[in-house]
């Protein structure tokens, strides 16, 4: 048995992902996020390690010869779990959640069958003959067709919870300490592309039966290794969804054909003295249900003079305010004695990753390089 570099990759990623689903584990109390990342992060090692058996020869052994490793339907509705449970405010586990998981399930009672029927039998074709009678290949050729096409629909059910919450977020929360998921959405457009991969690979070993595409299967797990590390660095950061302020979703379609010119007006010259005169904006806490409460207005009227009239998110239209805060307060003698940090402080923002970040795409300018202008 000898390792290479496609095999140390693997192997790290594995123990990569063993030994941060114990360190998750000794945390305390475990949120529900947490839980699907621990089982996402050991099923995907455990999923490393089937291209293991290959590369290592241990195919070839007496003892792995058909190992039951048929969980490739697992890691799909894993995913989609994750992000749910990250990207809801409150996330329970019913009964049909189970559902998700019968078809790996049923995969995986075939092969624990015909991992133990083939077990006593010396010889390979002995082994192989067994095997086939219990139609393992033409099991796994449906196993990895199904895994393409799961990989697509919870990949992209996961991208709609991501998207969903971030479009929430924006109208509804200031509090720049809430997280955005950007780099969830990357890994799952990341993720999908990878899919295509996996796609190739499956049509081209089945339909055409060839053996040269190891270097996409290469590709692939190596890419498997990666994303294992990265969904363990972020579980370890502590990449959690702070609990959201409930939110009364008035049916805001219907509200808005009540309006009168007269009333979206009034609204709208009553939020922008709240911006400009009382200064909400420097309630870093500040919601639009909050915003709304003190307005004496409805959260449907709020939210679509913002959204129509003032042609922003909740979001964008205080961090606006905040960073033009920032903007006079910098240039202010008055101020001198604060750092940059100090000032967003005092303008609103809570987070000095985000202000930075929102400052930047607002002016073109890191704060510093503002100063010099």
């Amino acid at each position: 048995m000898s390792f290479n570099w496609f095999d140390l990759i693997v192997a790290f990623g594995i123990l990569q992902g063993v030994v941060s689903s114990g360190l998750l584990l000794r945390k305390g109390t475990v949120s529900t996020a947490s839980k699907f990342l621990i089982a996402l992060l050991l099923i995907s090692s455990m999923l490393s390690f089937k291209i293991l058996l290959h590369t290592l020869k241990l195919w070839d052994t007496n003892s792995f010869r058909y190992f039951p490793l048929a969980i490739d339907l697992v890691i799909q509705p894993l995913i989609y779990l994750y992000v749910r449970s990250l990207t809801s405010r409150i996330f329970f586990w019913r009964d049909k959640t189970w559902l998700n998981f019968v078809p790996a399930a049923l995969f995986m009672t075939h092969a624990l069958i015909v991992y133990f029927l083939v077990l006593p039998e010396i010889s390979f074709v002995q082994k192989d003959a067994l095997a086939e009678v219990w139609h393992f290949n033409q099991v796994k050729q449906l196993e990895d067709y199904l895994s393409v096409v799961s990989g697509f629909v919870y990949g992209y059910f996961s991208l709609v919870s991501v998207q969903r919450y971030r479009r929430w977020l924006k109208d509804n929360v200031s509090d720049t300490n809430y997280a955005t998921f950007n780099w969830l959405k990357h890994v799952l457009l990341l993720t999908g592309l990878l899919g295509l991969v996996l796609f190739i690979n499956v049509f081209t070993d089945h339909a055409f039966y060839t053996r040269s595409s190891f270097l996409r299967w290469q590709i692939f797990y190596v890419y498997l290794s990666v994303l294992t590390y990265y969904l363990a660095y972020k579980g370890l950061q502590g990449q959690s969804l702070p609990q959201p302020v409930a939110v009364n979703h008035e049916n805001q379609s219907s509200d808005v054909l009540r309006f009168t010119m007269e009333e979206l007006e009034a609204a709208k010259r009553t939020i922008l003295a709240a911006l400009r005169e009382d200064r909400v904006f420097l309630d870093n806490e500040l919601t639009l249900q909050k915003l709304a409460q003190q307005l004496q207005l409805s959260v449907a009227l709020t939210s679509t003079v913002i959204n129509k009239d003032l042609n922003q998110s909740f979001r964008t239209l205080i961090n606006t305010y905040r960073v033009d805060e920032v903007k006079t307060k910098l240039k202010d003698p008055r101020y001198s004695h604060l750092s940059i940090l100090g000032i967003a402080l005092e303008s609103g923002f809570n987070s000095e990753a985000s202000f930075y970040r929102i400052f930047k795409t607002a002016t073109g300018h890191s704060p510093k390089r503002y100063l010099k202008l």
